[in-house]
């Protein structure tokens, strides 16, 4: 009996581990292409100096059109002007607007990137680490690339989370 017993508690932890993952999964999200345009402008420019390169810290002011995100964005980005000539930068931008038809919100996009070319060309890394509102549970990462403040190409792929 007490052998009967052993085997039927290891047949059903054995069933209990393999039914996990179809427990567990949920249903995939669809992944959304991004596309259009990431504009900004300049406020607070400050610099310092040292070893031939020049340190800038200053506010973006950002506009996002015709494409996935609709709004505005602002936040704090700084800048490496490299003796070489070619120039590093990273910050972070409050987006507030629409995402691929979404109700309205907000969502903190970090940035990393650098020129590229002598023309002053941009290409940088995105990513979605927040949001609020209809943007709450919105996700994404992508590049974009493009001649700067007047305006780059932005590509990548965003989600929404289920609640």
């Amino acid at each position: 009996m007490r052998k009967k017993i052993s085997v039927l508690m290891i047949g059903a932890v054995i069933l209990s581990v393999l039914l996990i993952p179809t427990v567990l999964a949920s249903k995939p999200r669809p992944f959304i292409p991004v596309s259009g345009t990431w504009s900004w402008g300049v406020e607070d420019w400050l610099e310092r100096y040292a070893n031939g390169n020049t340190f800038v810290s200053a506010t973006e002011i950002d506009e996002f059109f015709d494409g996935t995100f609709i709004g505005t964005g602002e936040g704090p980005f700084t800048m490496t002007i490299h003796r070489g000539g070619f120039i590093t930068g990273s910050g972070r931008t409050v987006f507030t607007g629409t995402v691929a038809n979404s109700p309205p919100g907000s969502c903190v996009i970090m940035w990393v990137g650098k020129t590229i070319d002598e023309e002053g060309y941009w290409s940088f890394k995105w990513i979605i680490i927040s949001g609020t509102g209809g943007l709450s549970n919105l996700r994404g990462k992508g590049t974009c690339y493009g001649p700067g403040p007047l305006g780059v190409d932005m590509t990548g792929t965003i989600h929404f989370d289920p609640s």
